[in-house]
């Protein structure tokens, strides 16, 4: 898979469920009452999807986002995301930290993670994180991280869960905004999480090319 298709696919995946949901709003009413009264169970679930869409790789949750905004409310899915994606995060690059590249080979493209080396600083530092959580995918790039030598695990963690805040939440409520049809706030979401990606993007190429 290369990688402009794993960036992209899941954003294309979270737009075509939020298309197809409002196609089925007797099953997403039948979970709601389903679930009602098993709000614990239905919140480890999702984050315990997320840890393991992070940890192995070719698993995406983006298609459930807008489903889970549906019901369980955009506001806790944004909490119950970034709690998966940090956690999951942090396994990943415990990971790659102890058990290291032989290990990593069997089920990750050692060329992938190289590539993704070759743009980090030789110091790799907290800013650079958070960076690097709003402009790329979580997964690969936890345990890319997990092999530099200069980062620790403890600003490594805050500057993931500080990276995954914005875009937990505005995948969370333009899930919403796109279920309910409400176009200002998709505009303005969509409009914000664009220009924050861009800088975030700038300043990673800038950064490389400063290495």
């Amino acid at each position: 898979m290369t990688r402009a298709l794993r960036t992209y696919l899941p954003a294309a995946l979270f737009i075509a469920a939020c298309i197809v949901i409002p196609f089925f709003a007797e099953p997403v009413t039948f979970f709601k009452t389903y679930i009602s009264g098993m709000d614990i169970v239905s919140y480890v679930t999702y984050v315990l999807l997320l840890i393991v869409a992070v940890v192995l790789m070719p698993l995406t949750v983006m298609p459930l986002i807008p489903l889970a905004a549906s019901i369980l409310g955009p506001f806790m899915t944004a909490i119950l995301s970034i709690l998966g994606w940090t956690l999951g995060a942090m396994i990943a690059f415990l990971i790659s930290r102890h058990l290291g590249r032989p290990v990593l080979k069997k089920f990750i493209s050692l060329q992938k993670l190289d590539d993704l080396l070759e743009i980090f600083p030789d110091r790799t530092r907290f800013l650079f994180v958070v960076i690097l959580r709003l402009t790329l995918p979580v997964d690969i790039v936890s345990y890319a991280l997990g092999l530099t030598k200069s980062l620790g695990f403890i600003e490594y963690s805050l500057a993931t869960f500080l990276g995954v805040i914005w875009f937990s939440f505005a995948f969370a409520y333009l899930g919403e905004a796109l279920l309910t049809g409400n176009m200002p706030l998709l505009i303005e979401l969509g409009g914000a999480s664009l220009v924050i990606f861009l800088i975030g993007w700038y300043l990673l190429r800038q950064s490389r090319n400063n290495s």
